[in-house]
């Protein structure tokens, strides 16, 4: 959490900032728009499509699964990252639950970034948490240029190292003023821990493989030192039961960004099925339509 002079300071710079006029180049009364929240009924739910999309850059094709509402307009969209090893297809209950809620949902695989994934340009040995981020920028600048999207209304959803990636990625500079907020199964804030005193050398793991790349570029990085940088609401889910991200990873995230929500769940582990899946979607869907507007 900033500190409390901090926020002081920012509250009077705020008065100050009212007090003189707010004028632009022009000369004009520099006039914030005034959206009000979305409210749809409880039971509300739109028809879906569903279809896949693949987004390229560089030398890089991400394939992925496209969850939209069929309805005319814009709609707030949902970016997912997956876990270590893992694919687009992680997350069908929350694509499936937030596009019927009226959000556009995108689940991509990460190149490299498993086996048998589906995206292309990029080798297991290649890739690192880095690249990840290169591949989340990526997502991001196409799925805000789609015409059912509202560009304004940018949400990113990690989970696991998905998670990690996520919260880098919110926190650059050049990305943070574009995500409305950020949603974080449990974050693997642990991964530089992990990694910082093994060998730089290929290591088998889980039914994959971390490369020397990927140890070599985040064993001397202070994540917290990082994701502290984004400045807008995160909620956090994570179960108490968790055996691969320590109460102590979430704990400190929790105090490091400025308005973190913190939700556990108690009996669930690393990787949540079913009551504690559905306790974890509905916990992230308030969350996001808490913070939806028209």
């Amino acid at each position: 959490m900033k500190k409390f002079l901090i926020g002081m300071l920012t509250a009077a710079l705020a008065v100050v900032g009212l007090l003189s006029g707010c004028k632009d180049q022009q000369g004009e009364d520099n006039k914030v728009e005034q959206r009000e929240l979305r409210v749809l009924d409880g039971d509300f739910k739109y028809e879906i499509t569903r279809e896949e999309y693949t987004v390229a850059y560089d030398n890089i094709e991400l394939f992925g699964e496209l969850y939209s509402p069929k309805a005319d307009g814009k709609f707030p969209a949902v970016i997912f990252s997956h876990g270590y090893n893992g694919h687009y297809t992680d997350f069908p209950n929350e694509c499936k639950r937030f596009a019927q809620r009226g959000y556009v949902c995108y689940a991509f695989d990460y190149c490299g970034a498993q086996a048998n994934g589906r995206s292309k340009g990029r080798t297991g040995a290649d890739y690192t948490p880095f690249t990840m981020k290169e591949d989340l920028r990526a997502v991001i600048a196409d799925i805000k240029m789609l015409p059912e999207v509202d560009e304004t209304q940018i949400f990113l959803f990690g989970g696991s190292q998905g998670g990690f990636v996520t919260a880098l990625t919110a926190a650059d500079d050049e990305i943070k003023e574009q995500i409305a907020a950020v949603a974080l199964y449990f974050p693997a804030f642990n991964i530089p821990d992990d990694w910082r005193n093994a060998p730089v050398q290929d290591t088998p793991l889980m039914g994959y493989s971390i490369g020397a790349a990927f140890i070599s570029s985040i064993r001397d990085l202070d994540v917290y030192e990082l994701i502290g940088n984004y400045e807008k609401d995160v909620c956090i889910v994570w179960g108490d039961q968790d055996a691969l991200v320590k109460k102590q990873y979430i704990d400190r995230a929790v105090e490091t960004y400025d308005h973190a929500e913190l939700t556990v769940i108690h009996g669930a582990g690393h990787g949540f099925g079913g009551t504690a899946l559905k306790t974890a979607t509905e916990t992230v869907l308030a969350f996001l339509e808490a913070r939806t507007y028209e």
